[in-house]
């Protein structure tokens, strides 16, 4: 016996607040990615410099942890950049509304 195929999922819920209140979640967005880039480029450069602290290498591994830091915090960002106006994404400004 053949079992029936699943239902289809439900649409998205409508989004029905007014646009001034919208930009305030996507601000705080943009605020979580620059927070996300300090605190990557503070957390490799803090790795770094307790490691030179125990090779006696000070501040060579910093700077370096500091650089990947900042790489990664940039990555980090254009990831979410790209994902954000990729294909299929909300507003991704093909012009059809």
């Amino acid at each position: 016996m053949a079992s029936a195929p699943p239902p289809p999922p439900p649409p998205p819920p409508r989004d029905d607040r007014p646009e001034t209140t919208r930009g305030y979640g996507q601000g705080y967005a943009y605020f979580g990615m620059a927070l996300n880039f300090t605190v990557a480029i503070l957390l490799f450069g803090a790795l770094g410099w307790w490691i030179d602290g125990l090779v006696h290498t000070r501040p060579l591994l910093a700077i370096v942890g500091a650089f990947v830091g900042g790489f990664a915090g940039f990555m980090s960002i254009y990831y979410r950049v790209k994902r954000d106006t990729g294909p299929g994404a909300r507003g991704s400004g093909n012009g059809k509304t």
